[in-house]
């Protein structure tokens, strides 16, 4: 019996053969050959997905350390509508949308209003130089160049590599313009960025060094176990060490390399690295035995990492009283608290937001930093459904709030601000009755990043075509203007942070590259200075940049209707 496809499903199909029946020629010869045919339901969310899991691929290609990242799905996207003229669907662009802004929210929600208090004397006055300087720049060449709101605004997203910029533009101006400026934009911002930031670092890295021999208190000595008095002691048990204020990060035995946890025994011969105050660790070093120049690197089969202090149960705690060393047979080396370096002693306690530098093995370390640095181990070990419809109804019921205003017309803040709103809200209380906010980091990353490629995919499907049609000579124009947009307020901010705000050259890159929200940029810096300010800097302003991109396109957007530019 002959089968017909459903009106609604497509087919495909394939064939097959069978020997012949008996008499009959073999499967060479002649085979009956029977088409088999599969039929497929059509189905937008399979186009969907498939195009988000290339899309994810492609971003995570990386040259030199430098990749599209999510952009790689949007990019796709628009090929695919280019090709086969996708329709789009409007109900995953909103959730995407929302869940996006919604997640950056949540994480942004506890150091945001924090950092102000923290940092506001000098990073976050830095950050808001740069981004007003960003914000009049823009303003100022789309007016006089008469470039449309919507292509200018996403030029200004694409210079700053920035997909909250894109979402947060998208709200105001026709998706077309603002694609066809962020795809223009976007490679010629991404060199800009990374341009200024190789040549600034080349330019100023007898500064860097300065500043970095300056900054360093803490100093490295390795010396050979010849004094018998401290051979067959545990380390926890030879008091000198902890009245000199001195540790031993690593000992190098037989030519293997060893962790020094307070269980150790020191024996006659071990070569031993010492860390602490110069003075210090030259006087506990001559006491042990002779100076020897050993690299511990080339030898050593161990890993040193930073791990932030953020779970709450060992805030205020003392380090002997955690007695990290032994549970976990690692050596911390030095405490970074506020910039400032410690020498990690068993009464020192940790408060929230500690750097503990630690020395030991990837499995030791991990171990670590599970019981450091996850605040969610100890808050929240799951996603709370309630809860994250709780912040989901908060974020539609703001966005569909409309303020009258005079001479502007009905406003909103729209889904996106909606979104950004209640998660920065329930971010920043953690909790709201019976509904939590802080949900574990993995698990707002996968929501973060899941709505950006549903909006993505859906944006892409529909400007694709209109991305290519567009192309013309002024394309030219619009990518020198991204330049412009990026390299000026980075300029600015850099000159105002260092010179007139004081901040050392590798923090203040660091703020310049967490304004921009452009993480590329602290590879580059590290080369020259790979201690944990650009890191700490970096960090310590990006949640507030973030949400003030965000703010400064709307308020690019308002300026330029006030001014009359080109719709």
């Amino acid at each position: 019996m002959p089968l017909h496809p459903h009106p609604g499903l497509r087919g495909l199909r394939l064939t097959a053969a069978y020997p012949g029946q008996a008499g009959q020629p073999g499967p060479m010869e002649n085979d009956a050959v029977i088409p088999i045919e599969i039929l497929f339901q059509k189905s937008e969310l399979v186009v969907t997905f498939l195009i988000i899991m290339l899309g994810i691929g492609f971003g995570n290609l990386r040259i030199k350390g430098v990749g599209f990242g999510s952009s790689g799905v949007l990019i796709v996207a628009m090929i695919a509508g280019y090709l086969y003229q996708f329709e789009p669907i409007t109900i995953l662009q909103d959730l995407g949308i929302v869940l996006f802004l919604l997640s950056i929210g949540l994480e942004a929600g506890p150091s945001f209003f924090r950092a102000f208090k923290q940092h506001g004397r000098r990073f976050i006055a830095n950050v808001v130089v740069l981004l007003a300087v960003a914000g009049a720049n823009t303003v100022g060449i789309i007016a006089l160049a008469g470039v449309p709101i919507g292509v200018g605004l996403g030029l200004f997203a694409g210079a700053f590599t920035s997909s909250p910029a894109l979402v947060s533009a998208l709200q105001f101006s026709p998706e077309e313009e603002v694609i066809f400026g962020y795809g223009v934009a976007y490679p010629f911002g991404l060199l800009g960025v990374i341009l200024f930031i190789t040549l600034a670092v080349k330019l100023m890295r007898p500064t860097m060094e300065a500043e970095l021999r300056g900054r360093t208190q803490l100093h490295t000595g390795v010396y050979k176990l010849q004094n018998e008095e401290f051979a067959g002691k545990l380390i926890r048990d030879i008091d000198f060490f902890q009245d000199h204020n001195v540790v031993v990060s690593g000992i190098l035995r037989d030519l293997n390399m060893r962790t020094a946890s307070g269980s150790t025994v020191l024996l006659q011969g071990d070569i031993v690295r010492l860390e602490g105050m110069a003075e210090d660790v030259n006087k506990v070093g001559t006491t042990l035995g002779a100076e020897v120049q050993e690299s511990f690197d080339e030898n050593a089969e161990l890993d040193t990492r930073s791990l932030v202090v953020e779970n709450t149960s060992v805030v205020n705690r003392s380090l002997g009283d955690l007695d990290i060393r032994l549970r976990y047979n690692v050596s911390l080396t030095r405490i970074l608290r506020a910039g400032v370096e410690f020498v990690p002693r068993q009464d020192l306690p940790l408060e929230y937001g500690d750097v503990v530098v630690a020395v030991g093995t990837p499995y030791q370390l991990d171990q670590l930093e599970l019981f450091l640095g996850h605040e969610h181990h100890t808050v929240q070990r799951r996603v709370d459904i309630g809860s994250l419809a709780a912040t989901l109804f908060l974020a539609f019921a703001i966005g569909g709030i409309i303020v009258p205003l005079p001479g502007l017309g009905p406003f909103s803040l729209g889904l996106a601000g909606g979104a950004l709103v209640a998660g920065l809200v329930f971010g920043h209380f953690g909790r709201i009755g019976n509904f939590i906010g802080r949900f574990p980091r993995n698990a707002t990353a996968v929501l973060r990043e899941l709505g950006l490629a549903l909006f993505f995919v859906q944006v892409g499907f529909d400007t694709g075509q209109s991305f290519v049609e567009s192309l013309d000579y002024q394309a030219i124009y619009y990518a020198f203007y991204a330049v412009l947009f990026a390299v000026v307020p980075m300029l600015v901010s850099f000159l105002f942070g260092h010179y007139v705000m004081k901040i050392p050259v590798s923090e203040c890159f660091g703020v310049i590259c967490g304004g921009m929200t452009f993480t590329p940029g602290l590879d580059i810096i590290r080369q020259t200075d790979n201690s944990d300010h650009p890191v700490v800097a970096y960090s310590s302003v990006y949640p507030v940049a973030v949400i003030l991109v965000i703010a400064l396109v709307q308020g690019m957007y308002l300026a330029l209707v006030g001014l009359g530019a080109v719709a």
